[in-house]
């Protein structure tokens, strides 16, 4: 079963947009939402998804509110992945891709009839997580498919996707202000949080997602958010190998690493900074591809870039 919230806190007008061009038959067959993890990608395609499949009910999405109606017989269909319309592809449990039997269960799905004559909806939720042979699947699915047929993916831009899949699909880049941000986290956590996070992560524009982990990471480990600017930040990670104890430090290191080198260009408009930026990233790729020393790595860019 999902476990999604009902209310979309953002995103708005693009919201309305897709919904002026679905109202007028505009709407493209191939969407991908796009940004950095934790924006909201998969809120606005779940929500948009329920608009779509519960427009012509009694209890149908509510424009106004932008809220999805819990009483919505579809609503409870998509939520238990039986809606006969709908359909998710995602990493299943356990599981570090999205495998090519998951396509071709989609293609099966694909090739049966469609309820009440309407568009079936595929909604792959995480396309980073394609391999290469899911990919290629895919791709030949989104070039032979046809008007019938919607697909929605969602794409973390810090991983990487096939270009040929990019193009086949029209962009829609959804980006936070950091007043935005604000006001899920004074939602989640009171008013008075903003005064409590140091400087250096209020002056970046992050997902709310990284920030609620960030807070909670910090309150795990009794930090004084006041005091913890990224450096520190980093410096505890690597004094107590965060990066091996936590899930939210493994998949987030990449961000606290362009954070700190942000700072530091913004400090001295330096370019090396960038250059440094790139050529870390580089190498943790290459750490996490062929599994090497994560500890060497970080002994290196303590003594190289963090100290230094």
């Amino acid at each position: 079963m999902l476990n999604y919230n009902l209310k979309l806190f953002s995103y708005e007008k693009l919201f309305k947009h897709f919904v002026e061009l679905e109202k007028n038959n505009k709407l493209p067959l191939r969407i991908m939402l796009t940004g950095q993890d934790g924006i909201g990608k998969s809120l606005f395609a779940f929500h948009f998804v329920n608009y779509l499949l519960s427009k012509d009910e009694i209890t149908k999405y509510d424009l106004n509110e932008n809220k999805i109606n819990p009483e919505s017989k579809s609503f409870n269909l998509i939520n238990n992945l039986s809606h006969p319309n709908f359909y998710l592809i995602s990493v299943k449990d356990g599981k570090k891709n999205i495998e090519i039997e998951q396509i071709r269960n989609m293609l099966n799905f694909l090739n049966k009839s469609t309820f009440d004559n309407n568009k079936k909806i595929i909604l792959i939720d995480g396309a980073e997580d394609l391999n290469l042979n899911s990919s290629n699947a895919l791709l030949k699915c989104l070039e032979d498919s046809n008007t019938l047929n919607l697909f929605i993916l969602t794409y973390n831009i810090n991983k990487k996707l096939l270009d040929t899949i990019k193009s086949r699909c029209l962009n829609f880049k959804l980006n936070f202000d950091y007043s935005q941000t604000e006001n899920i986290l004074s939602n989640h956590f009171g008013s008075k949080i903003h005064k409590e996070i140091n400087e250096d992560f209020r002056n970046i524009i992050n997902s709310p997602k990284f920030m609620i982990n960030h807070i909670n990471f910090a309150r795990e480990n009794n930090l004084d958010l006041r005091l913890l600017d990224i450096k520190s930040t980093i410096q505890y990670i690597i004094d107590n190998k965060s990066f091996k104890k936590s899930i939210f430090i493994s998949s987030n290191i990449q961000s606290y690493i362009e954070i700190y080198f942000t700072k530091m260009y913004s400090n001295t408009r330096d370019y090396k900074y960038y250059d440094n930026y790139l050529k870390i990233v580089t190498e943790k790729n290459l750490v996490e591809k062929f599994n090497l020393d994560l500890d060497s790595f970080f002994i290196k860019f303590e003594n190289k870039y963090l100290n230094n």
